[in-house]
């Protein structure tokens, strides 16, 4: 009778947890600040939120959190690897109009690295070079320190395929994917006295995938 009652009292709670995991809402948003994507899709737990989403209340006590150094920059996270949906291109979009069903042969040719977003404000900049745009490396290195280093992939991709268009119906293929948050703030410090400051986030891609959505026209 005990343990009926046990596997009773274990089945309700199991039921809790996955119901309370089920109602937790989501923010789909439009980053500005990253047109890598499309759209980001935050978890609405914790502190999780965009740089530019941010009041100046929230930065300005961040910018106080920031340990002083004698010389250099030092940084302070305010959002800590947070994982986060994403919403990227569009790499196929057709509509068939007809009252016949199409079909197509498309390739999807992807030869990238899994790749981090990264916007900064303030007196932090952005080296532009051949592979694209990176942070100081002064500031990068900071920031690296204080979140962990992010693990880079190559991946090459040739994806060969039959897309079946039925009549009056719209095919959609978008890369989407989870990555990860973070974002903070920096300093430097000049003789113990901070002389530059700005807001950085780094939004690392942990994976992708192509989806394939059908719509009536």
């Amino acid at each position: 009778m005990v343990a009926k009652e046990g596997v009773f009292i274990f089945k309700k709670f199991l039921i809790c947890i996955l119901f309370i995991l089920f109602l937790i809402p989501v923010v789909t948003i439009k980053a500005n600040s990253h047109p890598e994507f499309q759209e980001i899709i935050l978890p609405y737990v914790g502190n999780a939120q965009l740089i530019e989403d941010m009041s100046q209340s929230q930065i300005k006590n961040a910018y106080k959190k920031v340990k002083r150094r004698f010389m250099g920059w030092n940084v302070y996270a305010i959002v800590r690897d947070i994982k986060v949906d994403y919403v990227g291109d569009t790499v196929f979009a057709k509509a068939n109009n007809t009252s016949n069903t199409l079909s197509f042969v498309h390739t999807f040719e992807v030869e990238d690295s899994l790749e981090t977003s990264v916007s900064v404000s303030g007196d932090i900049h952005l080296d532009v070079g051949i592979k694209g745009k990176k942070v100081t490396t002064a500031v990068d290195s900071r920031v690296r320190a204080e979140i962990g280093r992010k693990t880079k992939k190559t991946t090459t991709e040739t994806l060969k395929t039959t897309i079946v268009i039925p009549a009056n119906t719209k095919v959609t293929v978008t890369i989407k994917g989870t990555a990860r948050l973070n974002n903070g703030v920096a300093k430097y410090f000049f003789f113990g006295i901070g002389t530059k400051k700005g807001t950085w986030e780094y939004i690392d891609i942990i994976n992708e995938y192509y989806d394939y959505y059908e719509e009536a026209i």
